[in-house]
């Protein structure tokens, strides 16, 4: 890399620009994060400290900071101008319905008409609709005509709580390009990052992001039914994932984890697109709207196996463990606990719940006590209903919970507990897609 091209932009310092300036500033680069929210930089410059908990983040940040590879900025013009590359690295808004809402992105793109350097290359990291990228060029000429840019298209494949690792060792790079002719610099850039390169057009980039999210989505809706069967039929789920991963066409890490079914927006979000753009071209689907029903359908399902079992919800008090959509993280974006949570309040329940990364009660749930440890939640509960398979949870003292709590109910989403050994304490225990008792 020479010294122009090792000197990178990153717009956007939530989860995604966080892990990415940090990811890039660990592979070499200089990096400047800059966002719109002062807080947020100021945290990062002052404190190391990123806006979302992910693992081994804030001990990266500080490496490279220390380093000199990696400072953080709220004013736009110097960190854009004099780099040859520019990321944009917001996570995508989603509203209620899981629809992506880009604004801050083309926000973004104002920016950089005003201040990045000709010749700079956009690259465009965040989860947008198939065709927003030619759009995001559209915006930039008219804002700053005969700017010479161009747009790369690289969507994001991190995972919370193992971002660092996907973002410096992907299985592979999906790479949008606006033109051939940016190959040969782009290639360099990519360099520093593992993982096979796949070169395509915009579009076809775009929508190998929504293929995939949806691929993921489907999965888990396909064995959230296969477990209904096999809860009435006498099978056992976990079995069944057992044989399905062990034929090669399916594979060992294949998306099969039946439970309360997909949060957090993200995969929702390509859903939510495709089905959009389907409505909009008047083209007729079949699966996309299906994967989505399922998914809604398993709260519902949660709360009438609970009922199935206590008979009467009303003022029976539930002890919910787990309100992060998933480990590792400290969002609560989109989480299936809190929907279920909701749901359990309107019916008259009472709830204590503990999550690792939660210590504050939680905007909309006043009713819901957060405790700040898993005893105090189950204390006299008539069922303990694990959300959100955290590793401590593994670790609980059953001997303990079975004198505080009020009846020996477990119910796991995530079929993540031991069955023999919560039933070796005297609790009766229910999965998802096998039956017990």
């Amino acid at each position: 890399m020479g010294k122009d091209s090792a000197k990178v932009a990153v717009i956007g310092l939530w989860h995604l620009g966080c892990t990415a300036s940090a990811g890039l500033a660990e592979a070499g680069y200089v990096v400047t994060g800059v966002d719109f929210d002062k807080k947020i930089v100021n945290d990062l410059a002052e404190q190391s400290a990123p806006p979302l908990f992910e693992p081994g983040l804030v001990d990266l940040i500080k490496k490279n900071k220390d380093a000199g590879r990696l400072n953080f900025t709220a004013d736009f013009k110097s960190a854009l101008q004099g780099k040859k590359f520019v990321v944009i690295g917001f996570d995508t808004p989603v509203n209620d319905n899981d629809y992506p809402d880009p604004k801050v992105i083309y926000k973004a793109c104002e920016e950089i008409a005003k201040f990045a350097d000709d010749n700079c290359f956009v690259i465009i990291m965040s989860q947008v609709p198939v065709g927003s990228c030619r759009e995001m060029k559209k915006l930039i000429l008219k804002r700053r005509p005969g700017m010479k840019c161009n747009i790369v298209y690289n969507p994001e494949n991190l995972q919370l709580g193992q971002s660092i690792k996907r973002f410096l060792e992907p299985d592979r790079v999906i790479i949008g390009l606006e033109n051939e002719s940016a190959r040969q610099s782009v290639e360099g850039f990519f360099q520093a990052i593992g993982g096979q390169k796949l070169y395509m057009d915009l579009e076809s980039a775009e929508m190998v992001k929504h293929a995939t999210n949806t691929f993921l989505a489907m999965s888990i809706s396909f064995i959230n039914e296969i477990a209904d069967f096999c809860e009435i039929t006498g099978a056992d789920i976990r079995r069944v994932v057992e044989g399905l991963k062990a034929d090669a066409r399916i594979g060992a890490r294949a998306f099969l984890s039946p439970g309360i079914g997909y949060a957090g927006g993200t995969l929702g979000r390509d859903i939510a697109v495709l089905r959009d753009l389907a409505k909009s071209k008047k083209l007729k689907t079949h699966i996309i709207g299906a994967v989505r029903e399922v998914n809604r359908s398993r709260q519902k399902k949660i709360i009438e196996k609970i009922k199935g079992i206590i008979g009467s919800l009303r003022n029976k008090k539930v002890a919910i463990l787990g309100l992060t959509y998933k480990p590792g993280t400290s969002t609560l974006r989109r989480s299936m606990s809190l929907e279920i949570a909701q749901k359990l309040l309107a019916v008259g329940v009472k709830i204590k719940a503990y999550d690792p990364k939660i210590i504050t009660p939680i905007k909309g749930l006043s009713k819901m006590k957060v405790c700040l440890d898993p005893y105090q939640a189950i204390l006299g509960a008539d069922v303990i209903l694990l959300a959100t398979d955290w590793p401590e949870f593994k670790e609980l003292d059953f001997v303990k919970i079975k004198k505080i709590a009020n009846r020996a109910i477990v119910v796991d989403c995530k079929n993540f507990l031991s069955p023999e050994v919560i039933k070796n304490h005297g609790f009766s225990y229910y999965g998802i897609g096998f039956n017990l008792e």
